[in-house]
């Protein structure tokens, strides 16, 4: 449990592209989000989209659907 608290706390740096970064502002200022917080929201999103197509995939390749 204390590792997670830390392991949330701790920060890793990532460049990106200008326009990259001037999209992401945009979208920031139309969802009232701090940088990070989006980001967060994002991965998070993209994260279980993909984790339901995998879950879809597997369940097609064994004739389920």
């Amino acid at each position: 449990m204390e590792q997670d608290i830390k392991d949330n706390k701790t920060r890793k740096s990532l460049a990106v592209d200008v326009s990259t970064y001037d999209l992401l502002q945009k979208i920031c200022d139309m969802e009232r989000r701090s940088k990070i917080d989006q980001l967060k929201v994002l991965i998070e999103n993209e994260y279980a989209r993909l984790k339901r197509l995998e879950a879809h995939t597997e369940e097609e390749y064994r004739g389920v659907v």
